[in-house]
């Protein structure tokens, strides 16, 4: 029996010996640990629970709420797992919430303003990503306005209380070392009108796109800040969803972001493809894609993150209006772990999509 007993066992000893002699070391599980399969976990998302999702964009004519649209029209839902995705254009924030409480739709791509006021409501949303988080405003001031100094006691002209100008107005003067208790923010109209109010003197400064740079110093205006250039952050528009939803739904969530993300970088890396799909979505001349979507390069974020901060200045805008905001916890109106996610499981890397704006 022994020496029968030796001769089965002499093969798998010879085995044991030769792999021993190769430096070879018996699996420690069954973990695949070829590249291939290790490349194919890099950045591997969840199966969503859902097939289908709709999704609301509040305006619907703006290269900062694209990305989620252009991940349908690039095939990229689909290609991890949503296989169907209907994208609803509505006329501002206000629709596009309606739309998101009467489970019209699912996610909605809006300001962060909403998620804020929601946080006092019975039906709180929260942010879970954001397409661009910079205002692209300047402060001009008159001709014997020069330096921050200067602006104080002074008129800001906006263009109302609560609004994104009122909200430009106070990140611009957070920049230049003040607060809105060293200036005047004066409520004045549109941005036709706060220049005229500028050029004609009665107004110090004003809120302007930084698109009207050349003729605000053509007219011997000063600029004191662009805050495109400024990184201080405002929370412009982001995807977001109800709460309940996304505790149902975390799979899915995930997986829109994704898409989402991926749509958004493809703006930096193949421009012409995204600009093309921008003209047909937003239904506006080639030329004027071309000028708004290379414009987006300059203030879109590429990583879709983002801080407090971006919500910060909007709360405090709103509570102008709304007294009950004045006190709210921004950090209810987001949530972060997706992008966190999607960072961890090397979704990021895979894909080469920059981590930080």
């Amino acid at each position: 029996m022994r020496t029968t007993l030796f001769k089965l066992l002499a093969p798998v000893m010879a085995a044991g010996i030769a792999a021993a002699a190769c430096g070879g070391t018996p699996a420690a599980s069954n973990a695949p640990t070829t590249s291939a399969a290790a490349s194919a976990a890099l950045g591997q998302l969840p199966v969503p629970e859902l097939t289908k999702v709709r999704i609301g964009i509040s305006t619907p004519t703006e290269p900062v709420q694209f990305a989620e649209t252009l991940a349908e029209r690039l095939g990229i839902y689909k290609k991890y797992g949503i296989t169907t995705v209907e994208v609803t254009g509505f006329e501002g924030d206000g629709k596009a919430l309606q739309a998101l409480v009467a489970d019209q739709v699912d996610f909605f791509v809006g300001g962060a303003s909403t998620a804020i006021n929601s946080v006092v409501t019975d039906t709180p949303v929260k942010v879970i990503s954001m397409n661009s988080t910079t205002l692209t405003d300047g402060l001009f001031c008159g001709k014997d306005i020069k330096v921050p100094a200067d602006v104080k006691g002074k008129s800001v002209a906006i263009s109302t209380f609560g609004g994104t100008s009122h909200g430009s107005a106070l990140l611009m003067l957070k920049g230049i070392g003040l607060t809105d208790k060293d200036a005047v923010i004066t409520q004045t109209g549109g941005e036709g009108v706060r220049i005229a109010a500028l050029k004609g003197g009665s107004v110090g400064c004003a809120v302007v796109g930084m698109s009207q740079e050349k003729a605000m110093k053509d007219l011997g205006l000063n600029l004191l800040i662009d805050l495109s250039k400024a990184k201080l952050q405002w929370g412009r528009s982001g995807l977001m969803a109800k709460n309940t939803f996304l505790a149902k739904n975390p799979n899915t969530a995930l997986v829109v972001v994704a898409a989402a993300l991926e749509a958004q970088n493809s703006i930096w890396t193949d421009t012409a493809t995204a600009t093309a799909k921008f003209v047909d979505w937003a239904q506006v001349k080639p030329d004027a894609a071309d000028l708004v979507m290379k414009d987006f390069l300059t203030y879109g974020s590429r990583s879709m993150t983002f801080t407090a901060d971006a919500f910060t200045a909007p709360r405090d805008v709103l509570a102008s209006v709304n007294p009950a905001v004045k006190d709210v916890d921004v950090t209810k109106a987001f949530d972060l772990s997706y992008l966190t996610k999607l960072k961890d499981i090397g979704f990021y890397q895979k894909n080469n999509i920059p981590t930080t704006n």
